[in-house]
């Protein structure tokens, strides 16, 4: 439904261009379809016939559709229209001379419109400027239009969500439609769906954190109100306790979600739950089930709100990965990343996204919270005395997820790492950047296979060992700035799940291991800085790599032909190297590099 007004400079411009009977049956039409109607009542507005047959059709509609109805009075009181009177009775005395029987019953129809029309609460000029009056007039309704709900911009994955839930929804059925969602996204598809039949429903509300609200009286009071105002069009209507509120809502709209039998036919009323059995203990609902985003349209909605564009900006794809990873598919996560970074709370630079300390600090605090003494039986451990608490006493239990270690909080003298490390079940993380006085790389045992991410960022070790090839489940392997790094082995080409490989300022590493065919998941190798004196031929198995970065190696003088079959390759850095010759591109190359 829309809304029925005529808006023109001024009202006596809008009495001179409203003339004529030929737009007559459009206009009945956008009546019929319309939420609101004004009218205007001006001292020879009853000499219209075409006038006086929109009236009856508003006045139709105000009452079987509860269309809202407005009367200007313009310099003309609301008693001539009332009892057609003054100019309104000499405009009748016209209409009435020769009527036929036909005529007389219009003539009956029109007078009665005025009369229920002259009785509603409306809008009164006499003296005074018009542009004020229009304002005025303007104001008070305006407040009345509905206003869809934010869902964000560049929405995306949600339209099989909608099709599900309409599936579950019979708009044009006179039963009542009750559909509980739970799940990952519910709260973006309940907006979606509210936004996008909006305009099929007289009254409507949108009530949001209603569990956050209802907790005391105050939040209540405020949620009742709401609902009220929204789904009577009274923005004035003030409740005084909770139990007024609960009798005027019985009173005023007979419903309030408990049994369909609450509701007027027709009603469509959406629920989001984060507990699943609250649907199945009300068997009134249609309960539906909102699945996570699928991984291509989670990066889609996280590259719009991080980098202004459906894809990863150059360099970051690895970083989107991470970042998906942990969010689950949930879009709200997504989202929010935004916010943090609008607010200054993180920031994304050099691949990394660095949070506040105020952030984190409350991000370790909610990990504290439920064991606050026990760090044995939360999911992420990163102070020093903590993890060594935790594992030399046998301390860890399934819930230990990472160890994140860094350089200020006392890891200067960590020097090796427990060899019960593969007792965490859960285990996913293990950072211990900047610790540089470890030496040695953790014995892996086999069922480390959860593993996602190690870090040894500027630690000083000298080499990985080879139980690394158990950790078929790592992602991401980052051994940047170890300037005691000496040699990889040929199990680390062994790592079928690894997506990225940091080796940065590495400088006595010399050589890669030949690599398998088994990393075609590898995007991103980063060489830079290195001692590597040739790039093995066997990096044409490489063909997920998206970016390569070679540069500022000073021993690498040339490339092998097989580079050129990188199909995927987006990127490749070979600045600051003593290059002579670059081989010949092949045509699928060419079309990303």
């Amino acid at each position: 439904m829309g809304l029925w007004i005529v808006a023109t400079s001024t009202l006596s411009e809008t009495m001179k261009n409203f003339q004529g009977e030929k737009r007559l049956p459009e206009l009945l039409k956008a009546i019929e379809g319309s939420r609101f109607a004004i009218i205007v009542f001006s001292k020879n507005y009853a000499d219209s016939k075409s006038c006086l047959d929109e009236l009856v059709k508003i006045m139709e509609c105000e009452a079987e559709k509860g269309q809202k109805v407005f009367p200007i009075f313009y310099h003309v009181e609301p008693t001539e229209v009332r009892n057609q009177s003054g100019t309104y009775g000499e405009a009748f005395k016209n209409h009435e001379t020769n009527a036929d029987e036909e005529k007389k019953k219009k003539i009956e129809e029109w007078r009665a419109a005025l009369r229920k029309a002259g009785q509603l609460k409306g809008f009164q000029l006499q003296d005074g400027y018009e542009y004020k009056f229009i304002e005025h007039i303007i104001g008070e309704i305006g407040i009345l239009i509905p206003n869809p709900v934010h869902v964000g911009e560049n929405i995306v994955g949600i339209d099989e969500n909608l099709k599900q839930v309409k599936l579950l929804i019979d708009a044009k059925s006179d039963e009542v439609s009750m559909v509980g969602i739970y799940g990952i996204g519910k709260t973006t598809i309940a907006k979606v769906i509210y936004n996008d039949m909006l305009d099929q429903f007289k009254h409507h509300s949108f009530l949001e954190n209603v569990r956050e609200g209802s907790k005391d009286d105050h939040g209540l009071l405020q949620l009742q109100e709401k609902l009220l105002h929204d789904s009577l069009m009274d923005k004035k209507m003030k409740l005084h306790n909770v139990d007024e509120g609960i009798k005027m809502i019985k009173k005023k709209l007979k419903f309030l979600a408990d049994s369909p039998e609450w509701f007027g036919g027709g009603s469509i009323i959406i629920v989001t739950t984060r507990n699943k059995r609250c649907l199945d203990v009300n068997k009134a609902y249609s309960s539906y089930e909102a699945k996570g985003l699928e991984k291509n349209k989670a990066l889609e909605l996280f590259s719009w709100n991080a980098f202004q564009q459906n894809h990863p900006a150059d360099n970051y794809g690895d970083l989107c990965n991470r970042v998906l990873h942990h969010a689950k598919g949930l879009p709200l996560v997504l989202i929010e990343l935004k916010v943090l970074d609008e607010r200054c709370l993180i920031s994304i630079s050099d691949g990394f996204v660095r949070m506040h300390d105020s952030l984190q600090e409350m991000g370790w605090a909610i990990v504290r919270e439920k064991y606050p003494k026990n760090p044995g039986e939360w999911s992420r451990l990163w102070k020093y005395e903590d993890i060594k608490s935790v594992l030399t006493k046998n301390m860890g239990s399934k819930n230990i997820e990472g160890m994140i270690l860094n350089c200020t909080q006392g890891c200067k003298r960590l020097e090796s790492l427990p060899t019960n490390l593969h007792k965490l079940k859960s285990f996913q993380t293990l950072a211990c950047a900047n610790c540089q006085e470890l030496k040695s790389f953790p014995e892996i045992k086999e069922n480390m296979g959860r593993l996602r991410v190690l870090d040894f960022c500027r630690t000083g070790i000298t080499k990985v060992s080879s139980s690394i090839r158990h950790l078929h489940g790592l992602e991401y392997l980052n051994l940047s700035c170890c300037k005691k790094l000496l040699n990889l082995l040929d199990s680390i080409c062994n790592l079928s799940s690894l997506e990225t490989l940091q080796l940065k300022d590495c400088p006595i590493l010399t050589r890669f291991p030949e690599i398998g065919e088994n990393m075609g998941r590898l995007k991103v190798l980063n060489f830079s800085g290195t001692g590597i004196i040739e790039v093995p031929s066997s990096i044409r198995h490489l063909q997920g790599l998206k970016s390569l970065d070679l540069s500022c190696c000073p021993s690498l003088s040339s490339l092998p032909d097989s580079i050129c079959s990188l199909s995927s390759l987006r990127t490749l850095r070979v600045e600051n190297c003593p290059i002579k010759s670059f081989p010949e591109m092949g045509e699928n190359m060419g079309m990303h590099l």
